[in-house]
Formats: structure tokens, sequence, C-alpha cells
């Protein structure tokens, strides 16, 4: 290994990452998904497959974060109405604390997912939109909803001890929570999709911040 080539990659990512949180756009989502394709084949070329591994799944997530931006944003900027006009309307991401990631001496993804879930039905809570049917609109959530359970269970997964059964049970309990309460009557399409937004970047940055735990391991 080149000397300097480790720390040269992990402030690379790691200003990257700081990037995608302070803006959440395309080009810094974009940006990020180079430094993990950079940063998986550097690994795979040194046989690091775990870390490699965990490289590849920040990198599929982000991927996933940025095919929904480009999707709904698109979908959005063709509709001027008070619904599609609040879409975005996401702050800082209520999702995620910033510092969580970048500050904290070790990431715990379990305290990170399990928040994070909690904080979404708490934006749930909090946001009125417009109530209004948009077929396409609609199609979009549906057809994201289920992956988007799919990512947060695989992510749950990969930290919860298979053995522990009511901690699997706790995780598929706080997940089905959430998606039961964005499916109930009376929730606005573009509420929906906008927690799916915010579900997906979670997704993204708990994989992220797991990458950077691995990488700050690196030696």
């Amino acid at each position: 290994m080149a000397k300097g080539d480790a720390k040269a990659l992990l402030e690379d990512y790691r200003g990257a990452l700081r990037a995608v949180l302070s803006r959440l756009d395309e080009p810094s989502l974009l940006k990020l998904r180079g430094e993990l394709q950079i940063a998986s084949r550097w690994l795979k070329a040194r046989e690091d497959l775990a870390r490699a591994k965990s490289a590849e799944a920040a990198l599929d997530a982000v991927s996933r974060l940025y095919q929904f931006t480009v999707e709904v944003r698109g979908f959005t900027s063709s509709r001027q109405n008070a619904e599609s006009a609040s879409m975005f309307d996401l702050g800082s991401i209520g999702v995620l604390a910033v510092e969580n990631i970048l500050t904290a001496e070790k990431v715990t993804a379990a305290r990170l997912l399990m928040s994070g879930l909690s904080e979404a039905l708490m934006f749930l809570a909090s946001r009125q939109y417009v109530k209004g049917s948009s077929a396409v609109l609609e199609a979009t959530y549906r057809a994201h909803s289920v992956a988007v359970q799919d990512a947060l269970w695989s992510l749950a997964a990969d930290f919860r001890d298979t053995k522990d059964l009511e901690g699997i049970r706790e995780a598929r309990g706080a997940i089905d929570a959430l998606f039961a309460s964005l499916d109930a009557p009376g929730v606005a399409v573009g509420q929906r999709v906008v927690v799916l937004y915010q579900l997906y970047a979670l997704n993204a940055l708990v994989r992220c911040a797991l990458f950077l735990s691995a990488l700050e391991g690196l030696g």
C-alpha cells in the first residue's frame, strides 16, 4: 500500500460525505458515488473484502437515493402546486443528526436507524400537505415502497444479532409501524413520497456512516 493512500482515501470520502450532508443535491450525490466507486475498487485490489463489501452497500444505497431524487424532482418540476412545491421542504433532513455521522467517535448504526424511523414518524405527523390525487405520484410511491422496506430490513439485519428474536421483531415492528402509518387513509400522496425520500436518505447515510467507520479503522 502506497504511503498515505489510506489517509487520502478517507479524507476524500469524508469530504464528499460532508458535502452530501450539507446540500443533498444531485451533484454532491454523484461525487459521493464516485468516491465510493474508487474506494470499492481500491479495497478489492487489496483483497480487503469486508471493507469492499461495505463500500458496495453504501454505493448501492447512494445510487438508489440519487435515482429517486432525479425521478421525483423531475415530476415535481412539472407540477406547480402546493403539494409538489412542499415535497422537498426537508430542511437539514430530520431523519438524522449530521454530527452523529461525522463527529461521533463510533457510529452506532442501530441507534441511527431506529431514531431515524422514529423521526420519520414524527415528520409524518407534523407536516400537512394539500390533499389531492395523482396517479403518477401514487404509482411512484407504490413502486418504491417495497424497495425501501427491503433496504431498511437489510440494514437492520446487518447489525441485529440473528439469534436475538426480540431484537429482530423490534426492528421489523418499527418498519411495519412506519409503513402502516404511511398507508393510512387520508395521508396525502405527496406526504408519502416525502417520507420515502427521507427513508432513502436514512438508508444511504447510515450505510455511508458504516463505511466511514470501517475506513477510519484502516491501517
